[in-house]
């Protein structure tokens, strides 16, 4: 059973406080509030109900605002329930009616909250945020004084936001973007696993594999060619390690040593095939230029096996996303993040060309830039 709440307009002056006073209307919560498209969200959340039948079922506002809450402070279940309960804000971004010490409902509810919600109205809400927000800030633009009459040229200078910059030109392009784009240049975020020096070794071995094997199947007498090695026991050699939580560093260099030494004979053949006849116009652009990669990565960790460092320039960390590289962040949940810089032009002067697999590290301090998808 599900009761549609009509609080969604609660001002900071009824909200009771037991401890006196009211609550500040600059703080975040409450902008938050006035920021969130409550009706259409109900519209949304009480159609999972039947209106008679059951116990009462959470209000769609509670359910929205504490899955908001977790991902805005990045929370765990029980944490997000103990910030709500100890914060009246919280509590009025939610719907309360006052303040209250006890938990508004058992951690166990927002895995429900996170079924109740699909991605396709998670869309549309956060469509209707972005439209309430521009209008709030278009309301915000059109109330500043104006400036024109005054004499100072320079008097607007400094400002950074009109009503042109905010509304879309009548005559614009249909499916064109329009807006303004910030991006920050120091690290874009790149989604891939943790990487480790055996487990690239043991990709770059596998990939070297399926190479051989399209080359050989170009022509029956070019299987001469392929290197002889048990495949199955090479991988079983990786597992061996990989599986274990907590390996010792001698048992992951001898290993590592294997998997170079299988990645030698892998790259050996490749080079055979190729003076026997075998062309490389038989592989996918995908295939070429992860060889590329792989070449400089096998370089790479011959150095570093046998160096006493284990800093290298331009490191190889994923094999096709060349242009990820680690960079120190120095933050208490991770002191390095994996991202993309900005790439450096080629031998050749061309900056989409295959030989780019190494990219400079983070020198210089973190620019934000700032694209005009108008022009």
């Amino acid at each position: 059973m599900y009761r549609i709440h009509h609080n969604g307009h609660l001002s900071i002056e009824e909200f009771h406080v037991p401890f006196g006073g009211k609550l500040d209307s600059d703080k975040r919560w409450v902008l938050f509030s006035s920021l969130m498209p409550w009706e259409a969200l109900e519209e949304t959340y009480a159609p999972q109900f039947t209106p008679t039948t059951g116990s009462p079922a959470k209000p769609g506002r509670l359910a929205f605002g504490a899955l908001f809450i977790k991902q805005r402070l990045g929370l765990l279940d029980e944490e997000t329930v103990e910030q709500i309960r100890e914060n009246a804000y919280m509590q009025f971004f939610l719907g309360f009616a006052g303040y209250s010490s006890k938990p508004p409902f058992d951690p166990s509810m927002m895995v429900h909250f996170h079924k109740r919600f699909s991605k396709e109205d998670l869309n549309r809400i956060n469509e209707l945020i972005a439209e309430r927000g521009k209008a709030m800030l278009m309301e915000a633009v059109a109330s500043l004084p104006n400036d024109d009459d005054s004499d100072d040229p320079d008097a607007d200078a400094g400002k950074q936001l009109s009503l042109d910059e905010l509304e879309k030109p009548a005559d614009w392009p249909e499916g064109k973007n329009w807006g303004t784009l910030t991006i920050d240049a120091s690290c874009t975020p790149a989604d891939i696993t943790c990487p480790t020096d055996l487990k690239l070794l043991n990709e770059a071995r596998e990939s070297t594999e399926r190479i051989n094997d399209d080359l050989c199947d170009q022509r029956s007498d070019l299987r001469k060619q392929r290197p002889r090695y048990d495949r199955g026991r090479a991988r079983a050699v990786f597992l061996n390690v990989a599986k274990q939580k907590k390996p010792r560093s001698r048992k992951i260099k001898a290993t590592i040593r294997w998997q170079l030494g299988y990645l030698q004979r892998n790259l050996d053949a490749i080079d055979a095939l190729i003076a026997s006849g075998a062309e490389f116009s038989g592989l996918t652009t995908h295939w070429w230029h992860k060889l590329l990669v792989i070449s400089e990565l096998h370089r790479q960790q011959s150095i570093l096996l046998y160096a006493k460092t284990r800093s290298m320039p331009d490191r190889i960390v994923n094999l096709v996303q060349r242009q990820v590289r680690p960079i120190a962040r120095g933050k208490a949940r991770a002191a390095f993040e994996f991202g993309a810089l900005a790439r450096r032009a080629s031998a050749c002067g061309r900056l989409d060309c295959p030989c780019v697999i190494a990219l400079p590290s983070c020198t210089g301090s973190a620019g934000i830039h700032t694209m005009k998808l108008r022009a």
